[in-house]
């Protein structure tokens, strides 16, 4: 077992770049690629449009003096003016997708708790005894998911299992109202806002929702959300498993020494045992492949360093000890926060064995 990385120290392997791929399988491949049609369901016209207001390298203004005219903002207004689109398109495609599928169960989902994912037993029969591979990745939630599955496994025939960061109130958070939060980007491209059904919320602290099969069928943001497959074909996209799971908003933080951490030491052993509900959901569901992330250190403000240690001291619990294949927290970082490097420090290049 890999001992940990100091805090502040350079991993040792570095964080992987979105571009890059999950084993020899996936070198110098994209996950998803876009397919342009003309199917009769006009989704893909409408689409079509979007993509080109998206991509589109425009950047005129109409001469107001607050009016920004670097095409970074140009393009961010742009984005905004489409999500209302994007929104409409998404819930068509949805449900010509599940008239499809509805009895492969993909509007299934359920709150998973204490009493539907108990603690792991080694002596289990279901047992696979792996050793768990960890790394930290920049990019895309369900782009690294969809890599990780077009990778393969020898020892996983289930979906890919994904994070979601939930709003424990609200099914899908603010994506009708075109946020751009992580939950909301995997509402906009998949199924899974049909399986977080109004009855399971508001969450419990010690709840999670799990979704077993949820079909992803658009590309990224950065794409225009272009759909991945003819409009005939949407409900043949890729299946991942989502478990949903809300951190606490804003739960109070103090600056101890060098870094940021609970004010109320309670919310640490709170965030440690959702931790733990999330992976033992996954396991009872036999997942050996996990997209996990920094849960609740976006909007929610928890700090970045006690949430990389939490995820690490849960991970190193013998509970959970070869249980998984692979574990990869995405990060989507920006400028004004370091996430990606707290995690890559704290939690890269793991090997738990």
């Amino acid at each position: 077992m890999q001992k940990r990385k100091l805090s502040g120290q350079p991993s040792e392997s570095g964080s992987a770049k979105s571009g890059n791929s999950i084993g020899s399988h996936t070198a110098n491949q994209s996950p998803a690629k876009t397919v342009t049609n003309h199917s009769s369901s006009g989704i893909t016209d409408v689409m079509s449009t979007i993509y080109e207001t998206f991509m589109s390298g425009s950047t005129q203004t109409t001469g107001l003096d607050d009016e920004p005219t670097d095409p970074g903002m140009a393009k961010k207004r742009r984005i905004a003016g489409t999500m209302g689109h994007v929104i409409e398109t998404t819930m068509k495609a949805t449900v010509e997708i599940l008239a499809r599928t509805e009895f492969q169960g993909t509007r299934f989902g359920y709150i998973a708790s204490k009493w539907t994912a108990p603690a792991l037993n080694s002596n289990s029969v279901e047992f696979p005894n792996l050793s768990t591979v960890v790394r930290v990745v920049e990019g895309d939630t369900y782009d690294w998911a969809l890599q990780m599955r077009d990778a393969g496994s020898k020892n996983d025939n289930m979906p890919v299992c994904v994070l979601n960061f939930a709003n424990a109130y609200t099914p899908g958070g603010g994506w009708l109202g075109g946020a751009q939060a992580q939950e909301e980007q995997l509402c906009y491209r998949s199924t899974l806002i049909d399986t977080l059904h109004n009855r399971f919320y508001p969450m419990g602290d010690l709840e999670c929702l799990y979704s077993p099969n949820v079909i992803v069928f658009r590309n990224s943001v950065d794409s225009g959300y272009n759909l991945m497959s003819v409009d005939d074909k949407l409900h043949q996209n890729p299946t991942v498993s989502v478990i949903s799971m809300a951190a606490r908003s804003k739960p109070g933080v103090v600056k101890e020494a060098d870094r940021l951490t609970y004010k109320d030491k309670a919310q640490k052993y709170l965030m440690i045992a959702k931790m733990q509900l999330i992976l033992r959901t996954a396991a009872h569901n036999n997942h050996r492949r996990l997209i996990l992330g920094a849960i609740g250190c976006g909007a929610f403000l928890h700090p970045a360093q006690e949430v990389a240690d939490c995820w690490y001291e849960v991970l190193m619990n013998p509970e959970f000890k070869g249980w998984f294949e692979m574990i990869y927290f995405v990060i989507m970082d920006s400028p004004a926060v370091n996430n990606l490097q707290v995690f890559s420090e704290t939690l890269d290049g793991l090997h738990i064995a």
